[in-house]
């Protein structure tokens, strides 16, 4: 299915449904359910719907309720089968009637979820819908949400619905975290728009041509006069561009009009005789002209994205949607210092997220076709030995992630792993899960294992085990902890490797998959400014990360400050740090867990972080680190030649040795690296390719002739 439209936006057909008439559509009898309802004074409002009414449509014949008195709203691509209720009783009572009769589709409204009292009754009221839809084989498609607040809550009832969704999808990581069941697709505006072709042809043009396009939420407080200070600071020494601005929602006219006079700029209006559809060319034509775009509205800054404008860093927005969103196709918001030196590799980025964004789209609309269309797939349910994630980076929330319309990722409690259903089981430090020691925990966990390890060689599950570590961080202990290890290992019938050219361990076959980065994770995460000099180190602190070499360095070079950030796992270590601290006003430490939120801030803060390893195989600290943007120094190792391979020179900086020339000479070269603003190559560590990945080796191994389960 084809979901790029072109700039000539489609009208709606001219259609009501005052009187009821459920019509038996020709696509194999499938009644598919939309509500729209939305704010018809926002053009990004449609432009999140009409691809997902779009899905709907290759289903079947769709009844949509667009909202009261919204007899008018012509720019949602509507057919003349199509059936348009402006009255939301006629539409519940149609949704009811077919539920009951039939098997019917139920597309829930994309769009911001905001659990407010008028959403928990509308929720509540579609539930006896939805479990009556069910009992006759209905389905019920939840795709395209983003909460307003991921840190909140998530009610219960918005929970429940999301797990009884045969395709749940979110808009952002962050949503998805804190619902804790679907998975990642971009945002449905992302499938309008240029095609890629046009927005290549329009970047070669542009290459003389410098516009700015500007848009400013009504709803917020003015901004201040130090920000229109800065704005044409940028626009005149940073950019050397003309400023445009647009009013893409009716309501934000009068601030943009304001702004407009402050910047002497042209201002792009929204007349009272232009209709929705005559408003969205006129805002995409400005856009098609965009070098680049800044705005507080997400659908602004997604629609003029899909017309090739790059994406800046403009305009403060506390509520972080818009990074959130853009991290899904791999773009940032970027930084207006450089960027038009850079502006050719940022359109490129552009084009490369418009086409993998629209690719993952058209699968969303194929997924939701085919579970409209036949039999429930089954979802296949993976075991992996690690805790659930808890709101935090570990790396179980990138296991989380990888939840798929055919893959579901479920963690470890001794309930999952003994009595429910698993399909595969993936293995994550073995030590882990078969613990060395005498104590009565020890023992308990290992007898555990062993219970597992049984029930996998009854019930022939197949096991996927990922190599963190070359060799384990802890000993096997007595012989039942080495044999049921050495159990664990021959029953492996496939090995994730995160870094290239490791020893296999076992005689499953081996895929390379490499370690998902921090971007969409870290996207709604505000980092500080880097510091003169200020080298960071983070993480846990242990002995083997050579901590007292980077203290002795640090002694002998002119750095300004050196910050040791992480909880200590290694009393001399930490006692080293204490007492060069105490000896050394520039060394600064903070132990214990760090949240998220403040070590974006110290990574932000810091010119240069310093990996000083021991021993390297696979770090998630400087995979942190890289993704915000923030040079590294390592020791050369297999794995850190691999990572300077891949993301440049300019941002994995190796030494043969530390010392004090080296730490001095890698801060004279992070400032280089800073000062253009652009971004580490991390394309091949997108979540979406870790997901896919990791979807493969999964069906490799229950689809297996071996597997009877498949």
């Amino acid at each position: 299915m084809r979901l790029s439209q072109s700039t000539v936006v489609p009208r709606a057909a001219d259609t009501t449904a005052d009187e009821l008439t459920l019509r038996n559509p020709t696509n194999g009898g499938r009644m598919i359910f939309i509500s729209v309802a939305s704010q018809r004074d926002n053009l990004g409002d449609s432009l999140l719907r009409r691809p997902l009414i779009a899905a709907g449509q290759a289903c079947g014949t769709c009844h949509v309720y667009v909202g009261e008195g919204a007899e008018d709203w012509t720019n949602l691509g509507l057919r003349s089968v199509d059936r348009l209720y402006t009255d939301r009783r006629k539409w519940m009572f149609a949704l009811a009637r077919s539920a009951v009769l039939r098997r019917t589709t139920l597309l829930l409204n994309a769009g911001e979820l905001l659990p407010d009292r008028r959403f928990l009754v509308s929720r509540a009221l579609l539930l006896p819908v939805i479990l009556a839809s069910r009992a006759r084989g209905g389905r019920l498609i939840h795709a395209g949400f983003g909460l307003r607040d991921p840190n909140a809550k998530v009610p219960a009832i918005a929970r429940l619905i999301a797990s009884l969704s045969d395709v749940a999808t979110w808009r952002d990581e962050a949503s998805r975290s804190a619902a804790g069941i679907g998975t990642v697709a971009p945002d449905w505006a992302f499938g309008e728009g240029a095609s890629p072709e046009h927005v290549s042809e329009r970047h070669h043009e542009q290459s003389d041509r410098r516009v700015l396009a500007l848009s400013l939420r009504g709803d917020r407080p003015p901004p201040p006069a130090a920000w229109l200070d800065e704005v044409r600071r940028v626009v005149s020494e940073d950019l050397d561009a003309t400023v445009v601005v647009v009013v893409q929602v009716r309501r934000d006219g009068d601030r943009n009009a304001w702004l407009a006079k402050e910047l002497g700029a042209e201002l792009i209006d929204w007349p009272e005789e232009a209709d929705h559809a005559e408003q969205e060319r006129r805002v995409r034509s400005v856009y098609s002209r965009a070098t680049w775009i800044g705005s507080n509205r997400l659908h602004a800054v997604i629609m003029a994205v899909t017309e090739g404008a790059v994406p800046l860093d403009l305009v403060p927005d506390q509520s972080q949607k818009v990074p959130r969103a853009l991290a899904v196709v791999d773009l940032a918001l970027l930084p207006a210092q450089g960027a038009r030196e850079r502006v050719k590799a940022d359109q490129t980025d552009v084009r490369g997220a418009l086409a993998s964004g629209r690719k993952r789209l058209t699968g969303l609309a194929t997924a939701i076709s085919r579970v409209s269309g036949g039999k429930r797939r089954r979802r296949y349910r993976v075991l992996h030995t690690v805790s659930a994630p808890d709101r935090t980076t570990r790396y179980a929330r990138h296991m989380a992630a990888t939840e798929d319309y055919e893959v579901r990722p479920v963690f470890l409690s001794w309930r999952n792993a003994l009595t429910r259903p698993v399909d595969a089981v993936h293995v994550h430090w073995p030590e882990h899960l078969v613990p060395a020691g005498s104590s009565v925990r020890a023992r308990h966990d290992r007898a555990l294992a062993a219970a597992l390890i049984r029930r996998i060689q009854r019930e022939k599950i197949p096991v996927i085990r990922t190599v963190h570590n070359l060799t384990p961080h802890q000993e096997t202990g007595d012989r039942t902890g080495a044999h049921l290890r050495e159990a664990l290992t021959a029953l492996t019938r496939a090995e994730i490797h995160l870094v290239p050219n490791d020893p296999q361990v076992s005689a499953g076959s081996v895929h390379l998959v490499p370690h998902g980065s921090y971007r969409e994770p870290y996207a709604d995460v505000v980092g500080g400014s880097p510091l003169p000099a200020r080298v960071l180190h983070f993480g846990r602190i242990e002995g083997y990360k050579g901590v007292p070499e980077l203290l002795a360095a640090a002694a002998e070079s002119e750095v300004g400050e050196l910050r040791i950030v992480g909880s200590p796992s290694d009393r001399d270590v930490s006692r080293e740090v204490i007492r060069a601290a105490e000896a050394d006003g520039r060394v600064t430490y903070q132990f214990g867990f760090v949240p998220d939120v403040d070590l974006a801030r110290e990574i932000g803060e810091a010119s240069l972080c310093v990996f000083p390893y021991r021993e390297l195989h696979s770090s998630g600290a400087i995979l942190v680190a890289l993704s915000l943007s923030r040079p590294i120094l390592v020791p050369r190792t297999t794995t850190t030649e691999a990572l300077q391979g891949e993301v440049g020179s300019q941002w994995v900086r190796i030494y043969e040795s530390l010392d004090g020339a080296e730490l001095d000479a890698a801060l004279r070269w992070s400032h280089e690296a800073l000062s253009t603003g652009s971004r580490p190559d991390l394309s091949d560590r997108s979540w979406q390719l870790i997901r896919e990945r990791h979807k493969h080796v999964t069906l490799s191994v229950v689809g297996s002739p071996a597997n009877p389960r498949s």
